[in-house]
């Protein structure tokens, strides 16, 4: 007997301990207790109280399913749009990344070719201003050597010039000589030989009066002497100053006629040679001049012609370094963009990350929330159908 009574005492035990658990679990949260006020208004009506809080409950339940499961629809569109998001954004920043990798490949591929072209554009520059400095120092020179061919030229044709009085002079002067041994060895026609006409020879009066002025070395040699005054040849002037003391020498020196033609010959066939040296150095002179004109033409044509290949070349580095900078300009430019977008994406993606993550939290948040709360309606339903008078008397109590 005792041990029957012994287990209702217990399952009455366990049924209030359990009924405590269950109204406690009620009371810990605002839903709970939101659900025991309804239970304690719906008893304080004249409906049937079970029916009533049993349709309250069930309807309660299927709001709470009807959410869930909109939630559960809205959390999948919501994942797939923030995969579709997310995938579009990581495409754009893969794309962008590969674009600002090859665009900082291409930088780095042309700013050595620019430096290379600039300093290849400062050695032309170099090789033209020595081109340059080459032809106008060539020029110079050819001038100079002109100015010089121009003086010997000069000097030559003084020389010449004096050479050829000094030879007037002196062939005068054997004319004279000439004449005057004529004269005395022709023989003198007789008294009966001379013709009874007289006749008047004109050339013979000329001759006298062209040789007048020259009847001896002495006079010569001051003819030559007045002529080194106007020589400014210096080599040229010693020569006509020895001439002119070789002619008094040989006045002093030679009584006979016949001597100073003899002297006379001798100074002409110096002279003749002088003459042919001076003819034959200016024939020199003029071949060398024409050599050298002929050298500095073809020198000039080279120098030319190959500052003419430089400054083409020039022009053409100068437009490789204007393209290269636009496009170095250009790729920076791209890149800056390229960057900016990279950097405005991984933002994008990092917000879309971060409200993609809190909807997922707050999804999360409010399923266990629903889950708490079907709990509780479950544990309300089975207050109401099994343990209704503990629950009336306990919502009587407080």
């Amino acid at each position: 007997m005792q041990k029957p009574l012994f287990l209702i005492l217990l399952i009455v035990g366990c049924m209030a301990t359990e009924f405590d658990d269950q109204f406690a679990e009620l009371e810990e949260s605002q839903f709970g207790q939101t659900i025991l006020q309804t239970i304690q208004m719906e008893m304080q009506t004249d409906d049937p109280v079970v029916s009533n809080l049993v349709d309250i409950m069930q309807h309660l339940q299927q709001t709470l399913e009807s959410e869930q499961k909109r939630d559960d629809d809205r959390i999948v569109r919501f994942k797939q749009n923030c995969d579709i998001a997310l995938s579009q954004l990581t495409e754009i920043i893969n794309t962008s990344t590969v674009s600002s990798l090859t665009l900082k490949s291409d930088l780095d591929s042309l700013n050595p070719q620019k430096v290379q072209a600039v300093a290849s554009l400062e050695r032309k520059n170099l090789e033209i201003a020595d081109l340059k400095a080459e032809l106008d120092y060539q020029t110079l020179k050819r001038q100079k050597e002109s100015a010089t061919y121009q003086t010997i030229l000069d000097n030559l044709e003084q020389a010449l010039f004096g050479v050829n009085q000094v030879k007037g002079y002196f062939n005068k002067y054997l004319d004279v000589l000439v004449k005057n041994r004529n004269r005395f060895q022709q023989p003198q026609p007789s008294f009966l030989q001379e013709d009874a006409s007289f006749q008047y020879n004109d050339d013979e009066v000329e001759e006298d009066i062209d040789t007048k002025g020259i009847s001896s070395f002495a006079q010569v040699a001051q003819k030559v002497n007045k002529l080194k005054h106007h020589v400014h040849l210096e080599g040229y002037k010693s020569m006509i100053e020895i001439l002119s003391q070789l002619a008094s020498q040989a006045q002093t020196s030679a009584d006979e006629p016949s001597q100073c033609e003899v002297l006379t010959r001798k100074v002409l066939s110096i002279l003749k040679q002088i003459e042919s040296y001076i003819q034959s150095e200016r024939i020199r002179e003029d071949q060398a001049e024409n050599l050298r004109q002929s050298s500095y033409e073809d020198l000039r044509t080279l120098l030319s012609d190959q500052l003419v290949k430089a400054n083409q070349d020039k022009t053409y580095m100068e437009g490789l370094i204007d393209s290269l900078s636009n496009r170095i300009q250009q790729g920076k430019n791209e890149k800056f963009e390229v960057d900016q977008k990279i950097t405005t994406k991984s933002k994008e993606k990092e917000n879309r990350e971060n409200d993609c993550r809190l909807k997922r939290q707050e999804y999360e948040t409010d399923t266990a929330s629903r889950i708490k709360q079907r709990r509780s309606v479950a544990v309300a339903v089975d207050l109401i159908s099994s343990k209704l008078g503990q629950l009336k008397r306990k919502l009587l109590e407080k």
